[in-house]
């Protein structure tokens, strides 16, 4: 898409470029536009669009698109300096751990919501460890208004387990990921899954979903509290402080289900062509609708007109156009309440009236000089 641009735009991923650029100076282009650093216009100023907070989290995701940066965003002159912190020294704040077997596919599904501190040392890359084979079906950031943004990531495999390394540009982070840890089909299910905890974690959170139609569920270690809600799952919930880094904490997981399918169907999501579909049908009902109406209103306007040519009319001749309104008017009256009697005298041959009494061909009504059908009939009339 870069090529259509009639401005190519600058490949934010170059090092040597980007190497070369303070991020005051992208600070400056991102909220002035590319005209204030003596750039192309066509880079618009977002200044107006965007807090300065804003600003500053945009100049540290263009950092993370140069391969091997680490670089963190450095704030205005007015703001303090703050050092940005190693990748060994980072710390969760607080980490959600949802476990979930069977919820809407035969394996187990993991969810991961967590925030890193300290802040300023991101941009930064995060790694976690998840079991081999898992399917990774989201990671990335999570927003100031909690949307769920994909972002780069990439599976390193282990002996053991994967290693999943994330790069963010924002402490605050998700995963999502299915796996399978049953390595038998029956109806007992069993499974161990170990906590990540390759840094400290100040607030570890778990909720462990029992299945719908599962019995005999267990629980290692017991949970410290349970809820249920409005669709019958029972969630299992722990609560730890202070969990030191690389320290062991797992939950063993036993239940039976004898039903095979997982509790709710998975929603799949409505394609656009079916979409587009809808719009064109809808369309194509406004446009027949229209149509439709046209007809009727045709339809209408016809019948009232034959109706009021099916009411006698006084025959009328062609009025000279030296007579006035009012004496064409008396010369119809006229003419219509007696005939007209021609008299045998020897005058010249005089031409042909233009407009001639017509009658019917086909019943034999009188008819007017401007009738194309007749009015008692409706025949087309042939001149």
């Amino acid at each position: 898409m870069a090529g259509m641009l009639a401005v190519p735009p600058r490949n934010l991923a170059d090092q040597a470029y980007m190497g070369a650029r303070s991020d005051q100076q992208l600070f400056n282009v991102i909220s002035k536009g590319g005209a204030a650093a003596g750039l192309s216009a066509a880079m618009t100023a977002f200044g107006s669009q965007l807090s300065e907070q804003q600003l500053w989290d945009t100049v540290a995701y263009v950092r993370t698109l140069v391969a091997g940066s680490e670089t963190a965003p450095q704030p205005p002159s007015s703001t303090p300096s703050q050092a940005s912190a190693p990748a060994a020294d980072l710390v969760m704040a607080r980490l959600r751990l949802s476990i979930w077997p069977e919820y809407d596919n035969p394996r187990v599904l993991i969810m991961l919501r967590g925030e890193m501190t300290p802040r300023q040392a991101f941009p930064a890359s995060i790694t976690l460890p998840i079991p081999k084979g898992a399917e990774i079906i989201g990671a990335g950031m999570i927003s100031e208004q909690n949307e769920l943004l994909l972002h780069p990531h990439q599976v390193i495999p282990g002996a053991t387990q994967d290693t999943l390394q994330l790069n963010l540009p924002v402490p605050r982070f998700f995963v999502e990921f299915y796996y399978n840890p049953f390595t038998t089909s029956g109806s007992e299910k069993r499974f161990v899954y170990p906590a990540p905890t390759t840094y400290p974690i100040e607030l570890f959170e778990v909720d462990i979903q029992q299945p719908l139609k599962a019995t005999a569920f267990t629980l290692d270690p017991a949970p410290m509290e349970r809820t249920t809600d409005n669709q019958g799952f029972t969630y299992h919930q722990f609560t730890y402080r202070d969990v030191g880094k690389g320290q062991s904490q797992t939950f063993t997981i036993a239940y039976t289900k004898t039903v095979t399918t997982p509790s709710v169907s998975k929603k799949q999501p409505t394609p656009q062509p079916a979409e587009k579909a809808r719009a064109r049908s809808d369309s194509t009902l406004v446009a027949l609708s229209i149509f439709a109406g046209a007809i009727l209103l045709f339809a209408g306007c016809a019948w009232l007109m034959q109706r009021s040519r099916r009411q006698p009319m006084p025959a009328t001749t062609a009025p000279t156009p030296s007579l006035s309104m009012s004496d064409t008017l008396l010369a119809l009256l006229q003419d219509d309440a007696q005939p007209q009697e021609t008299e045998s005298v020897d005058v010249p041959p005089m031409p042909p009236q233009t407009r001639a009494i017509n009658f019917c061909a086909n019943c034999g009504r009188k008819l007017l000089p401007d009738d194309r059908f007749c009015s008692e009939c409706g025949k087309p009339i042939k001149r």
